[in-house]
């Protein structure tokens, strides 16, 4: 277990096979704005030049970047989950090879989170925070001013439920804190959920929607090229229907839902929003067309 006293942030970053933009990436970094943080980096296994120019990196800029050694997880899910177990910090951040931060990033999203811990007057507590990204092609040229309105998104849905749904957030857009990370690690199956930034903003939204701050500006840009693991994808209203529909009827929504709830009784004290859900269910579902394969709207 690695403790970060030295600073406030650690950022996390998964690498494999980034050769080709992870220095890039890694120098958008060293230009923050907003310095006090750590990057701690581990490799899934890389066999191109991607250790090679990270170990190159870390030993011209030791005081903001470190590798963490272990094995490899077999996907980015999995090797952000064994970072975040692996750190000790106040906040958490995650971050992808091919990207590129602006150089305001961290601090918008540091500026976000005290303003959203203030509302709550309770720090302790789990937070979230997000900001938006520009999409862009290999070569940083724009495709889309704002990743999560390109992807059918609404910033300001954040509900559990909602979440759920159709997250608004990618991984690589938060800020978050102590108390959520130590939530989120109380996971003891992670192949019960899809990705990692799903469950963790679900998981501060779980607190009430006062638990997620929302930096409505693009903050990064999101490299959209042959090799990513989840790419950004336009979908019409009625593409969305048909995709909530389906995860409706097979009951995948639901089994996600029990993921939540099934830790081990950990959300004994925590699932008032649970019974919540329940109790509105049939209002939360009425904005959905009904199907002869789904009868009544029924999950």
């Amino acid at each position: 277990m690695i403790k970060n006293n030295a600073k406030t942030i650690a950022i996390l970053m998964a690498t494999y096979n980034g050769e080709k933009y992870v220095e890039e990436m890694l120098r958008s970094l060293e230009k923050q704005t907003e310095d006090d943080f750590i990057c701690y980096i581990h490799d899934d296994g890389s066999t191109d030049q991607t250790m090679h120019i990270l170990k190159k990196w870390v030993e011209d800029h030791p005081y903001h970047f470190m590798i963490l050694e272990g094995q490899a997880q077999g996907s980015a899910k999995d090797n952000f989950f064994w970072m975040l177990a692996q750190v000790e910090s106040d906040y958490y951040m995650f971050a992808d090879q091919d990207d590129v931060w602006m150089p305001d990033k961290v601090e918008k999203s540091f500026k976000k989170m005290k303003q959203t811990e203030m509302l709550c007057q309770d720090k302790y507590q789990a937070f979230c925070v997000f900001t938006d990204m520009q999409v862009v092609d290999e070569n940083l040229h724009e495709i889309a001013p704002s990743f999560i309105r390109y992807i059918g998104r609404d910033p300001y849905r954040t509900s559990m439920a909602e979440i759920i749904m159709d997250n608004p957030a990618a991984g690589c857009t938060m800020l978050f804190n102590r108390p959520l990370r130590d939530a989120a690690l109380e996971l003891q199956d992670p192949t019960k959920i899809e990705m990692h930034d799903v469950w963790i903003l679900a998981l501060a939204a779980a607190y009430g929607t006062e638990h997620v701050g929302v930096v409505d500006e693009a903050c990064a840009y999101y490299r959209q090229h042959a090799n990513n693991e989840m790419g950004a994808r336009t979908e019409s209203k009625a593409d969305k229907i048909k995709r909530n529909l389906i995860d409706l009827c097979s009951g995948r929504f639901m089994q996600q839902k029990r993921a939540f709830c099934k830790r081990e009784g950990i959300w004994q004290g925590r699932c008032i929003w649970l019974m919540s859900f329940r109790k509105n269910k049939r209002k939360y579902w009425k904005n959905f067309p009904r199907s002869e394969n789904c009868p009544n709207g029924s999950v």
